[in-house]
């Protein structure tokens, strides 16, 4: 071996790790444990108006990941579950240039999402301590929590069918010892500090102020992160430009579809035979209110299959106050049982003014049920659900599908004049026509300069999920424009035969379609997060 070699390999042996540095320093009694452990978090518990919360020295982090495994090994994690992460900044040019790591877990908000989401009450904020709490036994695995945060915390165990998140090791905290994470950082970059909770309401902008980062007016996170550093202009998350489809929640694409569907052809059978002439037969209100009832029904209990722990799904209305999730599921649940009474009534001729009162509060409550669904994805922030097109896609959906499933009871009780079916099918068409508009005019994000969130979306509906987005185009155009307007042509015509293939083709392309845009729907959203989050699991 020449002795180049050998000086070679000497000098990498002196360049030692962080990690390896910190073991090196214990085995040499250079840093005294509890000493050292005991300023890494306050001499006092928070007083009035205080909190704890992580500090992190940008400027102290190598990106060594040991805060990951500690906190990993503390709390028995499974080994795909992580609930602290390392990212990495970069950007500037030539001297400007900077390469930062990040290390991030739950920054308990003081306005936190994930508990303000909760249909289950399972997330508390501790007066004394300020941090979040996760309760395990009160969580029903409904996922929403990890749609709401806008730093990406909250990790489902599908084994478990719960939700975990980090807790600030608040039980080492009670008894003055430092947090896993805190105590296996070799730098000591992470701490816990206190902090004034009006100073987090006065100027939110100081906490969690790193690029790429959620904008902190959304949750009010209290981590404060610090550096000397001055991050240039257009410095990014390293995994800015990688992208890959979210998962796609099949029952939850079901449970809209088929609640968009009741609430239609509730809705439009009661405005179509109120405000019209097309249906004259006594029994075609009933049909319809059954149509609508089976389809709602069918869309709760296919819903369920979404939850971890299905078999405490009734817990769900317990966020009542706070939780657009439980308003959507009471919404509907009480609009399944009106529709169930109006149906009887109906088909019992027991009409008169209480009967029509009964259909108005129905039709009311159901599209304030749909209402409620926007509102579910609205308020997680994300710029493809918290966009005005999902409001004009989901009425629209319903107005589509309450017209395709409906539509055969207007050809079967109708009377000898076609006037109103080819009015149904035309209308149809144009809603149809005016929702594929919506949709396409959106992939014109694709033109933006900037790699925004929205043009991320466009990407991923235009590359990865191509071939879903041009299936969805064309069963849309398929049943809702082209079908609909050859029946109403062919219902034009002299033949009296109502071609009822034709009419469930109508029905069956149009659910695919419209179960096909509610999948890019999940599958095609960006989501917030802290910066190059994930990249953890490379260690793991």
């Amino acid at each position: 071996m020449s002795p180049d070699l050998i000086e070679t390999y000497l000098q990498q042996q002196q360049e030692l790790t962080a990690v390896e540095a910190f073991a090196m320093k214990h085995d040499l009694k250079q840093i005294p444990a509890m000493n050292f452990y005991e300023e890494l978090i306050p001499k006092s518990a928070p007083g009035p108006g205080q909190q704890y919360a992580f500090s992190v020295d940008l400027d102290r982090c190598t990106g060594c990941k040991a805060c990951v495994t500690a906190c990993h090994n503390e709390n028995g994690l499974p080994e795909d579950e992580t609930w602290r992460t390392v990212g990495l900044l970069y950007g500037g040019r030539n001297g400007d240039s900077v390469i930062q790591h990040v290390t991030s877990a739950c920054h308990h908000c003081l306005d936190p999402a994930c508990l303000n989401g909760c249909p289950v009450d399972a997330y508390v904020k501790e007066k004394d301590s300020g941090v979040v709490r996760h309760l395990e036994d009160q969580c029903i695995g409904c996922q929403y929590c990890t749609f709401t945060c806008a730093y990406d915390v909250p990790k489902y165990n599908r084994k478990k069918g719960i939700v975990h998140k980090c807790d600030m090791c608040i039980s080492r905290l009670n008894v003055g010892e430092a947090p896993a994470c805190a105590r296996a950082c070799p730098n000591g970059a992470i701490r816990i500090t206190l902090v004034e909770t009006a100073a987090v309401y006065e100027h939110p902008t100081d906490f969690v102020n790193i690029p790429d980062a959620p904008d902190s007016h959304y949750t009010l996170p209290t981590t404060r992160y610090e550096t000397q550093k001055k991050f240039p202009s257009g410095t990014m998350a390293v995994d800015s430009y990688t992208l890959q489809p979210e998962h796609c929640h099949w029952p939850l694409v079901a449970m809209l579809v088929l609640t968009q569907l009741s609430v239609g052809a509730f809705a439009g059978g009661l405005f179509l035979n109120r405000y019209s002439d097309i249906i004259s037969h006594p029994l075609a209100p009933a049909v319809q209110a059954l149509v609508a009832l089976c389809a709602g029904i069918l869309a709760m209990a296919v819903s369920i299959f979404h939850l971890g722990r299905p078999h405490l799904a009734f817990r769900a209305v317990l966020g009542l106050r706070h939780s657009w999730l439980s308003r959507e599921i009471i919404a509907f649940g009480l609009f399944a049982i009106l529709t169930a009474f109006y149906a009887l009534a109906s088909w019992k001729h027991e009409g008169g003014l209480t009967n029509q009162i009964l259909a108005i509060i129905t039709a009311i409550l159901g599209l304030f049920g749909i209402g409620c669904s926007i509102m579910v994805y609205k308020v997680t922030r994300r710029p493809f659900w918290d966009h005005p097109q999902t409001m004009v896609k989901f009425f629209l959906t319903t107005g589509i599908l309450g017209l395709a499933a409906i539509l055969p009871a207007f050809l079967f009780f109708g009377g000898s004049s076609k006037v109103g079916e080819i009015f149904v099918c035309r209308l149809m068409a144009a809603l149809v026509l005016g929702k594929l508009l919506t949709e396409g005019i959106f992939l014109r994000h694709l033109r933006e300069k900037e790699w925004t969130a929205l043009k991320k979306t466009a990407f991923l509906m235009s590359r990865p999920l191509r071939r879903v987005t041009n299936a969805r185009f064309i069963l849309g155009l398929l049943g809702g424009v082209i079908l609909p307007l050859v029946l109403a042509a062919k219902l034009n015509s002299s033949t009296t035969e109502v071609p009822w293939a034709l009419v469930a083709a109508i029905l069956g392309f149009s659910l695919i379609g419209e179960s096909l845009e509610r999948f890019l729907f999940f599958r095609a959203v960006v989501p917030l997060k802290m910066p190059g989050g994930g990249l953890e699991k490379d260690v793991l």
